[in-house]
């Protein structure tokens, strides 16, 4: 296999980008749609929020570089601001989401050239930093099932709404999670505006892979790995199968799985080389969603291993070029024996 030395994203054409940006675009209105059912149209106003500061600033960072406008349509600029709107609160203030994407694109995408040149996935950076400057803003939920819809003023609190321990902080606290099996696979818990919707999620992944927005050597290790580590750390009160379940559907976990783990800038590109950052990931994950502060620990995860995806994928490529190499020459010398 012949490495790729050209810039990135690692895709044949410019129609292949337009066509794996539009389905993430699509997937990530579907769970918007989602939102509205349980918070009203309050979580939508964050979402498009969010994507006018996005390309706001991608439009600023355009006019100063002396590009053309038309940059703005190859739409990485909304999906970053799509995503970064997914995982708010629904109670978040509007100012929050538009600030995390104005600093994905002015200080995480801008400075390395643009879409396609990020060392780092511009949304996790972006969901990384209000994780950190602002997460009673971030990790504030109103509680599922309280028979309102959300105010669509520019700040709630909880005298606005009736506030719920999202599933991550109960296990992070050693807490036996209170969601039955069902609510789970159906989203009816509190959290994150689209990191809740667990079968969508899954339909999600399933519908990048078929469209090869996404690759399965990078989902599936992800994924199983995730599994793996909810089986070996299981959850107070809880069998086995309601722990992992319950452990798969806390924080960002499924959400960073499909949306943010496939960026293709930021992955590998040789098939070991993704495996290696799926299993990666999966495990870094797992691990800070049990020790670490904040239930963002997904989006942490995903910044460790963009910074270790180019030695992964050379360590890999040239790994499994050596191994086949010695095995091409053994065979060779048992031929001639």
């Amino acid at each position: 296999m012949k490495m790729n030395n050209n810039p990135a994203p690692h895709i044949r054409t410019e129609q292949k980008s337009r066509h794996m940006i539009m389905d993430v675009l699509i997937a990530a209105s579907v769970l918007y749609v989602f939102s509205v059912f349980n918070y009203g149209m309050r979580p939508v106003y964050i979402g498009l929020l969010s994507i006018l500061s996005s390309v706001t600033c991608e439009a600023i960072c355009c006019l100063i570089r002396r590009r053309s406008l038309r940059t703005l349509l190859d739409g990485s600029a909304a999906v970053t601001g799509a995503l970064i709107g997914l995982v708010m609160s629904p109670m978040v203030a509007y100012w929050v989401p538009m600030v995390g994407s104005a600093f994905a694109v002015l200080v995480v995408k801008a400075p390395f050239g643009g879409y396609g040149r990020n060392v780092f996935n511009p949304a996790a950076a972006g969901i990384a930093l209000l994780s950190y400057c602002t997460p009673q803003r971030m990790f504030t939920y109103p509680a599922i099932g309280a028979g309102m819809q959300l105010p669509l003023d520019m700040e709630l609190t909880a005298q606005d709404a009736s506030v719920g321990t999202s599933l991550a902080a109960q296990i992070r606290d050693g807490a036996t999670p209170t969601v039955n099996r069902l609510h789970l696979l159906l989203g009816d818990f509190v959290g994150p505006i689209g990191a809740t919707a667990t079968v969508i999620l899954l339909a999600c992944a399933a519908y990048f892979i078929i469209r090869r927005t996404a690759s399965a050597w990078t989902i599936l290790p992800y994924l199983i790995t995730c599994v793996l580590c909810a089986w070996c750390t299981p959850c107070t009160g809880l069998d086995t199968l309601h722990s992992i379940l319950a452990q798969m559907c806390a924080g960002y976990v499924l959400f960073a799985g499909v949306f943010l783990l496939n960026d293709p800038v930021t992955a590998p590109r040789f098939w070991l080389g993704r495996i290696l950052y799926g299993v990666f990931a999966g495990a870094l994950t797992m691990l800070l969603q049990q020790v670490g502060r904040m239930e963002a620990g997904s989006c942490f995860a995903i910044l460790i291993v963009n910074a270790l995806s180019p030695i992964i994928d050379r360590w890999s490529y040239y790994g499994w070029r050596n191994i086949t190499r010695l095995l091409r020459i053994r065979r060779e010398v048992k031929a001639h024996e």
